[in-house]
């Protein structure tokens, strides 16, 4: 199969009037005054996610802005599709996907293992293992069994991208196993597929110091299967150049190309002539190690190292604006791109949103895909130390409240805590869905009142008293649904009372920056010291 990534039309799009097509990656600006490519268009969600990321990688290696008054430029005036062609050209030799030689994300060598089928290469198809116990309920074996030369470079940009665990040798991502990705898009003006990777584009200088070392430039530095792979060696960021965080190759994988069939591809419903229905695969790839800091990824910090952070069961909402949009103290920090929007970028005039996506991975099975976007507000610099803070405490209150809810269900429910059976995870992920239309009102409020030079007090006394009552509604909807015998109605209006009470605490109301109840004891004290002074 002879077949190139920069040449060949072979990544789904829509454009604004509706109309799917293919296009290579230098056509992604073509008609955008007219009728421009507004989105991809992929048959599988974790398919768009892994083009998105194939894309912004591309630009960000080829076509980066030397400065910031050129990222602004390029925002509002694309390049021509000539341009842009003239840049990709410059790695054409790094993404031939078939023929002699090295090929895309594949071993440089070919590999003398047995062949498996093509759907090992999607992360959600069941494995050895789940066949060999007949657990396989949900999705089926041999439902992929031949996929197009499209779906075939696109699902082995997503395994190397995402790459999680496999069994003894099987090395996982860059970032770690189904790292969650994190990207800026634009609001009804800034709306076409350009803007989406242009906002995630960082300036040249920047990107280079990042992480990884800008003065490793052999092409193997950049993209690892134009060389031999460091089987047994672990690879951290000084050894490689910072571009290899977009091209990383954990797994030793060369397809069989030499084997194709003609037919009906499997993921994409496409009539070809070249479907793949096999690869090869060795252990021992290029084993990740160290402080990747890659720039689509939010992190965390334990001792002092940085970790990407992943999707976990419950998706995404509000409850991860600490990490995700804004920092959280030395905890946990957003990725670079969205920093530097939210830093340089964002204009009052924007009402752009955070994209998050990621697989929630249990070891190397998959839970879910999760696909969710947050609105990003834009805050003006005098008043971002305070909102930040606010908000903060905001999110923190939450937190405190979704706990008690779930343990005042638990103490409903059961006599005895070690009665506790199963699963309750249920209640937080209804907290976090009733109150998040509620919290993004609250954060609006705070913008307006601290902007008109209010302290916001007001707004976060309506945010208590809205996490209460959604608290006292929840706990109302699943209290009485305990298992049958166990029932105590006594225990249920104690467990409530208890509830109402954790949640007006002096603890949630210090977190919300809100007065305090001063205990009769705590009075008469100062009375007598106030009575001592005076005298």
């Amino acid at each position: 199969m002879q077949f190139n990534l920069i040449d060949e039309e072979w990544i789904p799009v829509k454009r604004r009037d509706g109309t799917e097509t293919k296009i290579a990656p230098w056509q992604v600006t073509n008609g955008f005054a007219e009728n421009p490519i507004v989105s991809l268009n992929a048959p599988r969600p974790d398919f768009n996610g892994a083009l998105i990321q194939f894309l912004i990688g591309l630009v960000q290696t080829t076509f980066a802005p030397a400065n910031r008054i050129e990222w602004k430029q390029k925002l509002n005036t694309p390049p021509s599709i000539d341009q842009l062609k003239t840049a990709f050209m410059t790695v054409h030799h790094a993404f031939k996907f078939g023929g002699d030689g090295p090929r895309f994300m594949q071993d440089f060598e070919k590999l003398d293992a047995g062949e498996g089928g093509i759907d090992g290469l999607l992360i959600n198809m069941p494995g050895e293992s789940t066949q060999k116990k007949n657990t396989d309920h949900f999705v089926k074996r041999n439902s992929v069994s031949s996929m197009c030369a499209s779906c075939c470079a696109t699902a082995l940009f997503a395994m190397q991208t995402n790459a999680p665990e496999g069994g003894r040798g099987y090395l996982t991502s860059l970032r770690g196993g189904g790292p969650l990705t994190t990207l800026v898009l634009g609001d009804e003006i800034h709306n076409s597929l350009w803007h989406t990777l242009w906002l995630n584009i960082l300036v040249r200088d920047d990107f280079l110091e990042t992480c990884g070392n800008s003065n490793k430039n052999e092409d193997s530095d950049m993209f690892p299967w134009l060389g031999k792979t460091r089987t047994g060696i672990k690879t951290s960021p000084v050894e490689v150049h910072p571009a290899q965080m977009y091209w990383g190759m954990p797994r030793r994988i060369r397809l069989n190309l030499e084997h194709c069939i003609q037919g009906q591809c499997d993921t994409c419903g496409n009539i070809s002539d070249s479907l793949v229905i096999s690869y090869r695969e060795k252990v021992q790839g290029n084993n990740y190690k160290g402080a990747w800091l890659h720039p689509l990824s939010p992190f965390f910090y334990k001792d002092g190292v940085p970790s990407a952070i992943h999707a976990q069961p419950g998706g995404v909402s509000y409850r991860h604006w600490l990490g995700f949009v804004q920092e959280d103290g030395a905890v946990k920090q957003p990725a670079r791109v969205v920093h530097e929007f939210m830093t340089n970028r964002q204009q009052t005039d924007w009402q752009f949103r955070l994209w998050a996506f990621g697989y929630d991975m249990e070891s190397n099975k998959p839970r879910c895909w999760y696909d969710a976007t947050i609105p990003l507000l834009y805050v003006e610099q005098n008043i971002k130390s305070e909102y930040e803070h606010t908000v903060a405490g905001m999110i923190k209150a939450a937190f405190e409240i979704a706990k008690n809810v779930r343990i005042g269900i638990k103490k409903a429910w059961f006599k005895r805590h070690g009665d506790v059976k199963g699963d309750t995870s249920f209640v937080d992920n209804t907290f976090w869905q009733k109150t998040e239309r509620f919290f993004y009102e609250a954060m609006h409020e705070l913008k307006n009142a601290l902007e008109s030079g209010s302290d916001g007090i007001e707004s976060r006394k309506v945010w208590h008293e809205t996490l209460c009552r959604e608290a006292v509604r929840i706990f109302d909807a699943l209290a009485w649904n305990g298992p049958i015998e166990d029932a105590d109605p006594k225990r249920v209006v104690i467990a409530l009372n208890e509830l109402e009470k954790f949640n007006r605490s002096n603890k949630i109301k210090e977190l919300l920056g809100l007065p305090v109840n001063i205990k009769t004891s705590d009075k008469r004290t100062r009375k007598k010291k106030v009575g001592k002074e005076v005298v």
